[in-house]
C-alpha cells in the first residue's frame, strides 16, 4: 500500500529538514546584507566639526558650549558635571593653545569616524582622539573625546589628512 523507502532516502530527507526549517533565516540574512547601503564618510566635514569642538572646549575652555556640541548619545552617557570633570582632569597640566587634525579613521560598518588631533602648548604636544557620530549625508556630532600618548588603529584604516584643519 505505501511505497517502501530505503535507509538512504530517509537520510536525505533528514538532512533536508534543517535547511527547510531554517532556510527563511538564510534568505532574510542575504536580503538584509544585499540591501544595506555602504556608509559614506566625509573626513573633511568630520575634521572641521572635531576642530570646532576642540577650539570651544580646549582653547576657549567653554565647557557648557562644548557640552551642547555633543551628540545625543554623548549627552546620554555623560552628564554635564562629569563632562566638566573629565575635561579638567584631562588637561590638568595645561590646555593646548593650538589644535590640528592629523589623521582620521572611519569605523567600518558604523556611522562613526575617529579624528586624531595634536594639541600644542608651547613645546609640549598632546594627542587627542575625537569620536564623531554620523555620516556625510547626516553630518557629524561629537560622541567622545579621549587623550593619550597614542591610539592604536582598530581597523587598519588610519589615514593622514591632505588638507590641514587647525584652530585657532
Amino acid at each position: 500500500m505505501y511505497p517502501q523507502t530505503t535507509g538512504e532516502n530517509c537520510r536525505t530527507i533528514n538532512l533536508f529538514l534543517p535547511f527547510a526549517r531554517y532556510g527563511w533565516l538564510w534568505l532574510l540574512a542575504v536580503w538584509a546584507i544585499s540591501c544595506a547601503k555602504p556608509i559614506q564618510h566625509d573626513e573633511n566635514m568630520a575634521a572641521k566639526r572635531a576642530v570646532e569642538f576642540a577650539r570651544v572646549v580646549l582653547i576657549d575652555k567653554n565647557l557648557e558650549r562644548g557640552y551642547e556640541l555633543l551628540s545625543d548619545g554623548g549627552k546620554r552617557h555623560v552628564p554635564l558635571d562629569k563632562f566638566k570633570q573629565t575635561i579638567l582632569s584631562m588637561n590638568a597640566r595645561g590646555y593646548p593653545s593650538r589644535v590640528t587634525a592629523t589623521d582620521y579613521e572611519p569605523m567600518p560598518g558604523e556611522q562613526a569616524i575617529y579624528i586624531f588631533l595634536r594639541g600644542q602648548n608651547g613645546d609640549e604636544q598632546i594627542q587627542y582622539r575625537i569620536t564623531l557620530q554620523g555620516t556625510a549625508a547626516t553630518g557629524y556630532r561629537v560622541l567622545k573625546l579621549d587623550q593619550g600618548a597614542s591610539f592604536p588603529s582598530l581597523a587598519n584604516q588610519k589615514r593622514k589628512f591632505e588638507t590641514t584643519w587647525s584652530a585657532p
